[in-house]
Parts: C-alpha cells; structure tokens; sequence
C-alpha cells in the first residue's frame, strides 16, 4: 500500500482536518472571550502556538496507534485484520461534520450580528436608530436630555481621562492631559466623529458603566487608560472598548522615558485610528514636537481652565498659558488656547474693553499660526476677530472653512463657523455647524446655549428652554443659559417665568452687569413698568458714553425695548471702538427696524456693517425682532 493510502488507512488525514476544524472553533471562542477579559496580544499567540504543537502531537498519535475497544494500542500490535480503523473514520466523518456545522453558525453570527468595523446589524435585524439618545447624567447628578443620537455606522470614539495612578495629586493635569492630546490627535481624523473634552470629561472620577457613557457621549468605542508616573519613568496603559458589547479591541502598556511621551500619544491615536478602520490625512504623518515637560504641564492646566469659560478661570488660565509661552516661545497650541481665552472673554466678562481684548486674540492667534500655519484653533479663533472686529465675513469664512478642513471633528472650529453662520442669517448652517458642534460636545455648556441660539432666532421658544435648562443640569452657575431662559420666556410672555429666572441669577456669584441689567428691563417691559425701562436706559446710557459699561450691551438693551435712537448712537460708539458682541442678531437686526431713525441708519451705513445688512438679507433674514409675547401668539 502507498504512503498516502497507508495515511488514510490509519485516519491521519482525517485526525488532522477534524483537530484544524475544531482548533479553529475553539480559537474564535478564545479570542472573544480574551477580549472581553481585556488579556494582552501574547496570551492569544500562547494558545494559537499550542495548538500548533497539539496539531503535530494529534497527527503522530494517529499515526503510531488505534483506538480500539481494548483501548488504545500501537498499530504495530494490532492485525489488520481485526483493525476498526474504517469504523473510527466514520465517526470523525460525523464529528467533522457537526464541528463544522457550528463552524457556520458562528461565522454568520460574525456577520450579521456583530459587524467587525462599526457594530452594524443585518438590516433584517437591524433596529431603527432614535431620533434622539437616552437621558445623560450631569455632574451635578441631574438628569440631562441628550441633543444628538449617532448613527452606528459612523466611526466615534470617547477619550476618558486616564486614570492618575501616581501618589502625587498634582500629577493629575499630566494624566488629564494625555487623555486630550490623544484626543486632539483624533479630532483631525477624516470621517471619525471624537466626542470633546467638556462632555468626556464629565465622567472623570465616575464608575458608569461602558455601554451607559457610549449612550451618552452617542460613540460606539471609548478609550481609558491610566498613567503612572515614578521620577523620570512613565509607564501608560490603555485600552480601546466596544461600547455595546463591552469587548476590548486593542490595549496595550507603554513602558517610555518621559521625553518620549509625544511619541507615545501619537503611537496610541495611531493605534486606535487602525482599529477603527480610518485612514489618517498626510498632516497626521507628522510626529508631535516634543516641548519643556515643564511648559507641557502649564498648557494642560491653564487650557483646562479656559475651558470652564468663568471670568476668574478665564484670568487665570490666561497667567498660566502665558507662563507656558515664556518657557518655550515656539509653543503654537498654547498660544492658540491662550487667543481663545482672549477671543471668547468679552461674552464673559466686562473687565477688559472688547476691542483691546480682541486685538490680543489677534496677535496670539498670528504668533501661533507663524509656527503652524495648520493649527485649527487658532484658525477658528482669527476668525472671530475677523468678523466681530473687522466685520470681514468672507475673510472669516475662508479660516473656519480651513480648519475644518485641517481638523474636521473640531468643536471649536464647528462651534465657530455655525456662529459666524448665525451672525450673518445663514441659519441653515447656523444649525448643521452648531448641531455638529453640540452632537461632538453633547455635555458642553456653551455648545448647548450656542445651538439655543439657532432656535432663538428661528422662533423656537420651547426648544431654546429645553437648552437652556440641559445646559443649568450640567452647570447651575453657567449665567448664559439664564440670558437664554429670559430670551425665551419674554418672546412667550411668561412673566412668572421670566420672574423665577431674574431671581435666579441675582443669588450667582460673579455675574456680569450687563446680564443682571439686561434681564431687569426684559422684566420692567413684561409688567409693563415702561417708563422704569426707559430711565433705566437713559442711566445706562450715560454709563456707556463714559466709559462705565459696554456700549454694545447698552445698545442691545435700547433695541429690545425699541428706542432705536439710543441705540444707534451706542451702536456707532462700539463700532469705533471696535467690539462686535452686538452682532448676535437677536434684537438689533436690520436696517429696516428703524426707518425713521438716523443714528439706526448712520450705524447700518458703516463699512462692513452695511455689507452684514446685505448678507442677512440675501439669506432672506427677517427683520423683525421678537416682542414681549410675541412667541405665544405663533
């Protein structure tokens, strides 16, 4: 008989298909429940190189002896003659075939249940997606709708803030600022949607659950991680989940010097980006610059505090951002968070004049573009100046179309281009900019009152209220969101309402004048304490023309009450002094609200002011403001 009958004969063929088969199935059984486990790469090679050696193992003893109903004994021993080695093949024929059989089940349960690349049902199984995603949580412990739902096809991941496993608590701004610098890294991914700083972030020091934090922040993947961090040695552990499942797709624990830490961050967003399926553009080809640890550390904290928008946090992020710069003067994200703080303070503070203020956001903005012409926030933050400044839209337009372009799942570059949008009565892209922004910060107290905004303007009372009160859930302090309560409840004509809310805001500590006076006329026209509202104006009035308050909010405050002489006088004053934060059009609109008025129309005349009338009005922009229950009456 020939050597290959004589391997049929004994079963060694059929051995060895049976042990592959069977090796197989145990090996996708393994590798899922690995993965749930969170076990590292070697553990999965372990068992696969085992295997292997039982293979070579199974086909010699196939070889070298029989089964028989004796037992087992060596094939020399046994006649041929009373061999069973026909009968044992047929039942590794059976075993085969239920082996494989299972084999199927499992590979279309691969299929069509859970999809390799984005947790994708078969679409005869597939749920409807709601047009809105479960209650999300505030720090405060509130219950906070969510704004956005996304769609499970669509790549998202969730940063959380790595764990500081040092004994030093100052540590913690190193080990938040890992989190983020991945985290930015990503945002410049095409076609993967990477929830912001603010919302992640909510969750620090919280032990949700997975599936719960993927619910909330509307991503299919998160990231956590920890940090240890012992003299020059750092050691960083992390981990990429499946939100649904909870199944660990990759971890992985970096041993480094801490000099290279840049390099880590990028070899981690490398790592995830390969996971999720996504290709990186040639500007994520560059390694980071590596900087002073020092100035690194400085960074991470001042920006965390620009982040909170409070006046005091605002100042103080300020020091430090520009303590950073002094240690290394080439350092662009520094200098581009530093002109944010800058940029956005006059919304939220009236120490400093708006037009100094804004010229600062200008100088740093330019300073950290000469080092990298592509940084996004940067891009986003000359922008707002040159439009609230220089009333340059389409110039302004060119830069946030930019860094979007350069960092797509940016909020402060999506937050900023549906701003712009609705400053010039685009609000078709006032929404899809300022939706996008909120969907990627869905816990972000500005994003929320900046969507709130949009619906202002579009008539959307009830909406703006429900933003409004998300935004109050997350932050009680966050006085924008009472400017945005008031808003709404005046076009209503809820004056209880509008009652609650001025209570409300005179207990915050810190609240700018102008809110608190704001909020008090709105309240003096809806009891119909006109003459009150009026006296009011003039003493603010005065105010502003000597310099006491900002004449821009003074202006807002005429217009709502519809003295427009006053408020065309006060509107000419801020635009010589150059500060635009009269531009949300909420009352001062259009030309046409004043006809009669010639400093109303002396005001809209003005250079680039007069080419902002003509934008809003080619988007068909109404120039009707609301009036006290003009709301209801829709």
């Amino acid at each position: 008989m020939s050597f290959l009958g004589e391997l049929k004969r004994r079963n060694v063929i059929r051995v060895g298909f049976a042990y592959a088969v069977v090796g197989w199935v145990i090996a996708q059984v393994a590798d899922l429940a690995l993965e749930s486990f969170g076990s590292p790469d070697w553990v999965m090679k372990t068992v696969l190189f085992l295997m292997l050696i039982g293979f070579i193992v199974a086909l010699f003893i196939a070889w070298a002896y029989e089964i028989t109903p004796e037992g087992i004994k060596r094939e020399a021993d046994i006649d041929p003659d009373q061999s069973i080695a026909q009968h044992t093949g047929r039942r590794l024929d059976r075993l085969v075939i239920v082996v494989l059989l299972l084999a199927v089940g499992l590979l279309l349960a691969q299929r069509y249940v859970v999809d390799d690349e984005g947790g994708r049902q078969d679409a005869a199984q597939a749920k409807p997606i709601p047009a809105a995603a479960p209650a999300l949580i505030s720090s405060s412990g509130a219950e906070v709708p969510a704004v956005t739902n996304t769609p499970a096809q669509e790549p998202s991941v969730a940063v959380l803030p790595f764990v500081n496993m040092s004994s030093d608590t100052e540590q913690e701004y190193f080990s938040d600022g890992i989190s983020e610098e991945i985290l930015n890294v990503l945002t410049r991914i095409p076609n993967l949607k990477v929830a912001a700083r603010t919302s992640s972030f909510q969750f620090k020091g919280k032990t949700l659950d997975i599936a719960d934090i993927g619910r909330q922040l509307g991503v299919n993947h998160v990231l956590e991680g920890s940090v240890r961090k012992s003299g020059n040695t750092l050691r960083i552990t992390a981990q990429l989940i499946r939100a649904d499942t909870g199944f660990h797709l990759w971890s992985e624990t970096f041993d480094r010097k801490l000099e290279d830490v840049f390099a880590i961050q990028d070899e981690i967003a490398a790592t995830i980006a390969h996971e999720l399926r996504t290709r990186f553009t040639t500007e994520l080809d560059k390694p980071s610059t590596k900087i002073n640890l020092r100035a690194y550390e400085l960074y991470l904290k001042g920006r965390g505090l620009v982040a909170t928008r409070a006046e005091t946090k605002l100042f103080e992020g300020m020091d430090i951002l520009k303590a950073a710069i002094d240690i290394e003067p080439e350092y662009a994200p520094a200098m581009a968070t530093l002109a944010k703080a800058y940029a956005v303070l006059p919304w939220f503070s009236e120490k400093l004049p708006a037009g100094e203020v804004r010229e600062q956001a200008r100088q740093w903005a330019t300073r950290a573009l000469e080092v990298e012409p592509d940084n996004a926030e940067a891009l986003s933050v000359l922008a707002i100046v040159y439009g609230e400044t220089d009333m340059n839209w389409a110039g302004a337009r060119r830069l946030l179309d930019k860094a979007l372009q350069v960092s797509p799942g940016s909020v402060a570059a999506n937050n900023f281009r549906g701003d712009l949008a609705t400053r010039t009565g685009d609000l078709e892209n006032a929404m899809k900019y300022e939706s996008r922004a909120a969907e990627l910060d869905p816990l972000g107290t500005v994003q929320l009152t900046d969507l709130a905004n949009v619906y202002l303007i579009n008539g959307n009372y009830e909406q703006v209220v429900s933003l409004a009160r998300r935004a109050l859930a997350l932050d009680p302090t966050f006085f924008s969101a009472y400017r945005h309560l008031a808003n709404a409840y005046f076009a209503l004509g809820d004056v209880e309402q509008l009652a609650g809310v001025s209570r409300m805001i005179e207990t915050l500590p810190n609240v700018p004048n102008d809110i608190l006076a704001t909020i008090a006329i709105k309240l003096s026209i809806a009891t119909g304490e006109l003459d009150e509202a009026h006296a009011t104006i003039k003493r603010r009035a005065q105010q502003a023309k000597s310099g006491q308050t900002p004449a821009a909010t003074v202006a807002y405050e005429a217009a709502q009450l519809g003295d427009f002489n006053t408020a065309g006088e006060l509107l000419l004053q801020a635009y010589e002094e150059k500060d635009g934060t009269w531009i949300f059009p909420t009352f001062i609109r259009l030309p046409e609200q004043a006809p009669d008025s010639k400093s109303w129309q002396e005001f809209w005349r003005q250079p680039g002011v007069k080419e902002l009338a003509e934008l809003r009005r080619s988007y068909g922009f109404s120039p009707q403001a609301p009036g006290f229950g003009d709301g209801a009456k829709q």
